[in-house]
């Protein structure tokens, strides 16, 4: 009886190590999901197809480091998506129990009077969305940086959303001071004349200073709009609020050039960026729509572009309709809107 009793035990014993093992285990598979990269796919359409926010698609890189440039994914390409990323379920509202309507007393007859009828306001949508209009970035005359990315605390280079940093300023930064963080692109020079226009400058994201640690000021990257390195500048932060989308937007008579583009992909194509050498000094104006001229060897009507930002020399548009690959030196206008 007595070894009948201890083999039970063992093999109770066995159960639970198999069954704790198992769902060990099988909490270890749902880490990540594996995605199959289809033809056409990038990183920002598998983010917002799958986790639907396109501007974590620096997360997703940093889980795939046989990925040495996120431009360039293949068909048939295994990309792991970490799961916490994708359980973004709504969860219903709790259903209320409804209360029996109340017995209404019997009252005497009263006129009331009728309520005044109140107008709703009509909402206006947004002529482009505030992370794509802070993430387009600007051309500048000179780089007024306030201070640095210098590290972080996990050592790590690549940081993206949520990450600490560690920041150099010039001065003492003090708790919940924010800082754009941006990194320059390079000098811009104007395709026809050569002459220098500034540099071009990339909004990486923004950055809350938290307190101080190991004697460095410690920030939070609060948001991301594409991957922070160790390097990064850091610039003044201020609230920015997007345009409204106007009915019917101007085609002013203004004639310039492309002189630089930002390639949110591979190639240019709809809503990627374009700069060019007319400002507000030529009365150009946030919601204007001005045409693109292809210059090859025969110089064809290539779409338009719609300005979502102005500087004193130059402006920001983005690319709302193209039929080939937007490049610098393209000639832009009105007089190709209508083709």
């Amino acid at each position: 009886m007595e070894k009948v009793t201890r083999n039970l035990y063992i093999q109770t014993l066995l159960v639970i190590l198999f069954c704790t093992i198992g769902g060990f285990a099988y909490a270890q598979q749902q880490e990540y999901k594996e995605y199959t990269v289809k033809k056409g796919d990038t990183l920002w359409d598998i983010s917002s197809r799958e986790i639907v926010d396109p501007f974590l698609w620096p997360k997703v890189w940093k889980e795939n480091p046989e990925i040495k440039n996120p431009d360039l994914i293949y068909p048939g390409q295994k990309i792991r998506i970490p799961t916490y990323l994708l359980q973004k379920e709504i969860v219903p509202p709790e259903e209320k129990a409804v209360a029996p309507p109340p017995v209404p007393e019997k009252k005497p007859l009263v006129k009331k009077e009728e309520p005044a009828v109140k107008i709703k306001p009509v909402r206006k949508n947004y002529l482009v969305e505030k992370d794509v209009l802070i993430a387009s970035g600007y051309i500048t005359d000179t780089i007024d940086s306030k201070g640095e990315v210098i590290g972080s605390p996990t050592e790590k280079e690549l940081l993206g959303k949520d990450d600490y940093a560690y920041i150099r300023t010039p001065d003492s930064a003090k708790t919940g001071t924010k800082y754009y963080i941006i990194r320059s692109l390079g000098k811009v020079k104007h395709p026809e004349t050569g002459r220098m226009m500034g540099y071009l400058i990339d909004v990486r994201g923004v950055a809350e200073v938290v307190g101080r640690e190991s004697g460095e000021t410690k920030v939070k990257i609060t948001d991301s709009y594409s991957d922070v390195l160790v390097g990064d500048l850091l610039a003044d932060f201020h609230d920015i609020e997007p345009p409204f989308l106007v009915d019917t937007p101007r085609t002013p008579d203004i004639s310039g050039y492309i002189v630089a583009t930002k390639h949110r992909h591979v190639l240019n194509g709809g809503l990627d960026l374009v700069y060019i050498d007319r400002g507000r000094k030529d009365g150009v104006e946030i919601g204007d729509m001005l045409g693109m001229i292809a210059r090859a060897k025969y110089d064809v009507p290539n779409g338009r572009i719609q300005i979502i930002d102005t500087r004193e020399n130059t402006s920001t548009g983005i690319v709302r309709m193209s039929w080939k690959e937007v490049t610098v030196g393209d000639i832009i206008g009105a007089s190709a809107v209508s083709q």
